[in-house]
C-alpha cells in the first residue's frame, strides 16, 4: 500500500481546486498565527470540531503544506468512499460508539499516524473526537497524546513533536456568505512534558491535555453556559460593535471575534454570580432570535440601521442593474443549483449540511460545465467566443451567489425598517446594566 503522506498528483491538484472555491464560499476569509506553525518538524494540529468536513478544509486551506486527517470511521464503511477519502490523505479513527470490537482497528491508523509525524509530515486530529455545532469546547480525548507520546519514542534526540492549537471560527455552519476565521495558537512541544511523560505517563498526559484545552478555548466562541447558551450566543453578535468599540479595535473579523468572546466571558462571569438580569436577558434574546435565525448576518445588517440611505439605494441599483445578469446565470447554472439544494434537504440538521453542499457543489458544476462546452464546442462561431462562453460560466455562478448575498441583505434592511417592535435597544441597554464598569 501506498504511503498516505507520499506525493500524488491527483491529490496536488484536486487540493488546488478545493481550496479556491473553499475560500469564496465566504464573505471574508482571516488566517491568524501562520508564523506558529513549525517548519521541519513533527507538527499535529489540533482544531475545535464543529463543522464536519469543512473545518479540515479550513485548516488545509490555510497551510501551505499537505495534511494527513484522522476522522470518524462511519464515513469508511463503504469501500469505495473509504478508498476515496484515503486518496485525499484521510484515515478512520475508530471511538467507542463505534463498537469495542472495532477500537483494535485504530492500531493501524495510530502505526501510519506515527510514520507521518516520523517523516515530518503535517498531521492532524480533532482532540474533542467527534463534533458539536454548539460553539463551545469539549473535553478532550487521549488518542492525540497517545500518536505524540508514541511518535516521540521514535524521534532522535533533539527532535520533538509539536502540537498547534487551532480555533476555527464561523459566521455560519451551512449557509454561504459569512466569515470565517482561523487563528493558530502558540506551539506546545513534547519537550516540556517528555521528562514528566517518562516519570508518570498517565499525570503528564492530562497536564498537556489541560494546556492544549487552555490554549485552544482561547482561539475560538468557546460558550461553556448550558443554561443560557442561546442568550449569550445571540448577545456576543448584538453587542459586538459597542464592545470592539469599548476595546479599541480595529475593524475586522478576528477582532469582532475577540470582542465577542469578551462579550461572553463578562455574561458568564454575571451567571456564575446570579445576577437576575440574566433572566431578563434570556427572554428579550429569545424573542430577538424567533424571527432571526441566523444571528451572525442579522446582527451585522442591524448595525447598518433603520433608515433609508444612500448605502441601501445603491444595493438596491446594483440588484436592478444585475438582474440581466442574473437571468444569463440562471439559465446555466440553475438546473445543478436546483440539485444541490434539492438533495442538501437530506442533510439538513445532521451536521453535514454545508460540507454536503460544498462537495455537491464541487462536483455537479464542472461537469455541467462540461456538457455545455461540448455542445457549445459545435455551435460556437469561433474559438474565442467558445472560450469566452466556458469563461463565463463560473464567473456568473459566482456573480449569482453574491446576487443573492445582496438580496439577502436589501431584504433584511427592509425588515429592520418596518419593525415596530424592536427589542434590540433593549437588549443593549439591559447588557449596558449588566457590564456596568467590568468592560
Amino acid at each position: 500500500m501506498n504511503k498516505i503522506y507520499g506525493p500524488s498528483v491527483t491529490y496536488s491538484m484536486l487540493r488546488v481546486y478545493t481550496n479556491f472555491i473553499f475560500k469564496r464560499w465566504f464573505s471574508s476569509v482571516e488566517i491568524n498565527g501562520e508564523t506558529n506553525i513549525p517548519e521541519n518538524a513533527s507538527v499535529i494540529f489540533a482544531p475545535n470540531h464543529q463543522n464536519a468536513l469543512m473545518d479540515a478544509l479550513a485548516l488545509l486551506s490555510s497551510v501551505h503544506s499537505p495534511i494527513v486527517f484522522l476522522a470518524r470511521a462511519d464515513l469508511f464503511k463503504k469501500k469505495r468512499q473509504a478508498d476515496a477519502l484515503r486518496s485525499i490523505r484521510i484515515m478512520p479513527a475508530y471511538r467507542i460508539r463505534d463498537g469495542i470490537q472495532n477500537l483494535k482497528k485504530n492500531e493501524d491508523s495510530f502505526d501510519q499516524s506515527v510514520e507521518v509525524l516520523k517523516h515530518k509530515k503535517f498531521l492532524c486530529l480533532m482532540p474533542e473526537g467527534g463534533q458539536d455545532e454548539h460553539r463551545r469546547l469539549r473535553c478532550l480525548v487521549k488518542g492525540m497524546f497517545r500518536i505524540a507520546f508514541s511518535t516521540q519514542e521514535l524521534l532522535p534526540e533533539g527532535d520533538y513533536v509539536k502540537i498547534v492549537p487551532v480555533g476555527i471560527d464561523y459566521g455560519n455552519y451551512n449557509h454561504t456568505g459569512n466569515h470565517l476565521v482561523v487563528n493558530f495558537g502558540r506551539t506546545i512541544s513534547i519537550k516540556d512534558y517528555w521528562e514528566g511523560f517518562q516519570e508518570n505517563a498517565p499525570v503528564a498526559q492530562n497536564h498537556l491535555r489541560d494546556d492544549l484545552y487552555s490554549r485552544m478555548a482561547s482561539l475560538m466562541l468557546n460558550i461553556q453556559s448550558e443554561d443560557h447558551y442561546d442568550t449569550f450566543y445571540v448577545a456576543s453578535y448584538l453587542y459586538n460593535e459597542q464592545m470592539l468599540k469599548t476595546l479599541c479595535a480595529d475593524e475586522n473579523e478576528t477582532n469582532r471575534l475577540i470582542a465577542r468572546q469578551r462579550v461572553v466571558d463578562l455574561l458568564e462571569q454575571k451567571e456564575k454570580e446570579g445576577d437576575p438580569a440574566i433572566a431578563e436577558l434570556d427572554a428579550l434574546c429569545s424573542e430577538w432570535m424567533k424571527s432571526h435565525p441566523d444571528v451572525s448576518f442579522s446582527s451585522r445588517v442591524y448595525e447598518d440601521g433603520k433608515k433609508l440611505d444612500l448605502s441601501l439605494f445603491l444595493h438596491i441599483a446594483y440588484l436592478t442593474v444585475g438582474s440581466v445578469l442574473v437571468f444569463y446565470s440562471l439559465v446555466f447554472n440553475g438546473i445543478p443549483f436546483v440539485l444541490v439544494k434539492k438533495f442538501a434537504k437530506k442533510s439538513k440538521g445532521s451536521g453535514f449540511e454545508a460540507s454536503f453542499v460544498f462537495g455537491a457543489a464541487g462536483l455537479l458544476f464542472p461537469l455541467f460545465y462540461l456538457f455545455y462546452g461540448i455542445i457549445a464546442a459545435f455551435l460556437a462561431p469561433s474559438i474565442w467566443f467558445w472560450l469566452a462562453f466556458i469563461f463565463s460560466l463560473p464567473v456568473s455562478f459566482y456573480f449569482f451567489i453574491r446576487y443573492r448575498w445582496r438580496w439577502k441583505y436589501v431584504k433584511e434592511r427592509f425588515k429592520n425598517i418596518s419593525d415596530r417592535c424592536d427589542v434590540v435597544p433593549n437588549i443593549r441597554k439591559c447588557l449596558d446594566r449588566l457590564f456596568g464598569n467590568n468592560q
